[in-house]
């Protein structure tokens, strides 16, 4: 039986959500909280993205194989589930869905969103945005943006794991003023180790060296070896799509 669940987790004090040997990882507590529940049955826990160190999610998406059909009443497992869960971590939903229903494999694209607060500081949101300490000029980003479309080949980056599809559709792309915040969100059919974090500090490099969208367009086509690393804490992963 596979059950698919949402979970929220404040990714700060996280090493991820993959399981990694001696580090707390979303996956991982996760994972122990569910052997509490099921007592020795079997199960495997998959995530539809392995957001990395410090990275939030909203909506992270998880299927949970149980190697043996239970009689479990979703509302009542899902609220113990919670009682043992820490504070940065919460399940949002489960629902029963097909055996061949896979959180990763069966998902048609994901949307990210990094939040960017320029010009100021802010000690109550600082876990959740990259501070600047100047402004941002939301045209020449949005213009930036507008190159993020379609497919694009991300084999010259030299971090992208060898396994990994190297190719990235793209289906939106854009910067928006949320008040005192520069946002951008995309969405795409998968984002290789890193890449939407590279996606926003090449463009912020490009806006802040040469103020114009020159530096990122040589990125995109392979051109330019420098890799410009957003913080991972203004990234939240916001959806999954199936």
């Amino acid at each position: 039986m596979v059950i698919k669940g949402i979970v929220e987790y404040d990714g700060t004090d996280f090493y991820g959500w993959q399981i990694q040997k001696d580090q707390r990882t979303v996956q991982g507590v996760l994972k122990e909280a569910l052997e509490t529940l099921l007592k020795g049955i079997d199960f495997r826990l998959i995530g539809a993205s392995r957001t990395d160190t410090g990275v939030h999610a909203e909506n992270q998406v998880f299927s949970l194989h149980i190697q043996q059909d239970l009689d479990i009443e979703l509302p009542k497992f899902k609220k113990a589930l919670n009682a043992i869960l820490p504070q940065d971590v919460y399940v949002k939903s489960l629902e029963f869905v097909s055996n061949d229903f896979h959180a990763r494999f069966s998902a048609k694209s994901k949307i990210y969103r990094y939040r960017i607060l320029d010009g100021k500081r802010s000690p109550l949101r600082s876990r959740y945005v990259w501070e600047l300490p100047y402004r941002l000029d939301e045209a020449v980003l949005s213009q930036c943006a507008k190159l993020i479309r379609g497919e694009i080949d991300f084999s010259f980056l030299e971090m992208v794991k060898e396994k990994e599809v190297k190719k990235v559709w793209f289906y939106a792309a854009y910067w928006e003023r949320e008040k005192d915040e520069m946002v951008f969100y995309v969405e795409g059919s998968h984002f290789l180790y890193r890449l939407v974090r590279v996606l926003v500090g090449s463009m912020i490099y490009s806006y802040r060296k040469f103020s114009n969208c020159k530096f990122f367009e040589n990125f995109l086509q392979g051109k330019e070896k420098r890799v410009i690393v957003a913080p991972a804490k203004g990234l939240t992963l916001l959806e999954v799509k199936y």
